[in-house]
Parts: C-alpha cells; structure tokens; sequence
C-alpha cells in the first residue's frame, strides 16, 4: 500500500494516471498547433502560443514520474485514494515545507523545459 512522504510522494496510482493524462493532452495540442502552422501557412509567432499546452504537458509529465502533485502540496494534501491508500492533510510544518520545495522544484522544470522546447519549435519550423 501507498503511503505518503514529504516532499517525496504525494499521490498514488490513480492520480499518476491523471497527470500522465494531461501531459499527453498538453503534447498532442502541440503536435496539432504546430502541424497547422505548418499546413496552413501561419504566422510563424503562432508557434510561440506553443507555450500554453507545453507547461501543462510538462507540469503532467513531472508529476506523474516524480509521483508528486504540486497542486497537492500547495494545498496541504496528499492522496492514494483508489491506490490502496487513503486521502488526507498534510498537518506538520516541516512536511509542508518539504512539500512545497518539491512543488517549486516541479514548476522549474516544468518552465526551463518548455521554454527549451518552445525556442526549438519557433527556430525549426518554417
């Protein structure tokens, strides 16, 4: 079973799922956005718009591979419901900081990689 660990694990299968969910969605919205620039002659700025659907496919990436929800630990909460665990407040101090330093550490990589992937795509296609 499950169990939660500050600033290490806050969600379980289930919600692992749901975040893998979003990255596919952020990156296939990407794919389309950047195929229509591509097809139907856009301006290349168009691209740039890239940004929105990349952050969110990232943030979804991080979370589910790191199994940590930022959202979660902004929050105060952890939860395995579904996963054989349970879903609860996170009530000490120090596992709250924990918490939140791997939220901030989720949201950088999340920022510095779309932002790496958003330059590529504006300077490589057209």
């Amino acid at each position: 079973m499950p169990e939660y660990m500050s600033g290490v694990c806050n969600i379980g299968k289930n919600e692992i799922r749901k975040r893998y969910s979003l990255a596919v969605s952020g990156f296939v919205i990407v794919a389309l956005v950047s195929c229509a620039v591509l097809v139907y002659n856009l301006p290349r700025w168009a691209l740039l718009l890239n940004f929105i659907p990349l952050i969110a496919g990232f943030e979804g990436f991080y979370q589910g591979y790191l199994r940590f929800c930022a959202g979660f630990a902004a929050a105060g909460l952890y939860d395995f419901t579904g996963s054989g665990g349970s879903r609860g407040k996170v009530a000490d101090h120090e596992s709250r900081m924990a918490d939140l330093r791997k939220a901030v550490l989720i949201h950088m990589y999340s920022f510095v990689s779309m932002a790496i992937v958003t330059a590529i795509l504006y300077l490589a296609l057209k």
